[in-house]
């Protein structure tokens, strides 16, 4: 899909501005954000790299 200034209003599903953040603040907001669209995010260090995960949880039962 090509976004431009033409394109159709896009919808916002979420926002916040970050003042010196860490990786595990940018996480946290979206599983706030974004849980209710049946999505989590995951996120692990290895040394000085990192994993960001993300699962869909649409067709999870509950236990």
């Amino acid at each position: 899909m090509k976004v431009s200034a033409a394109h159709e209003k896009l919808t916002l599903l979420a926002q916040k501005r970050f003042k010196g953040f860490t990786p595990h603040q940018v996480v946290t907001f979206l599983n706030q954000s974004l849980k209710g669209q049946g999505l989590i995010f995951g996120l692990r260090q290895f040394d000085e790299e990192w994993e960001l995960t993300v699962y869909d949880v649409r067709n999870v039962e509950e236990p």
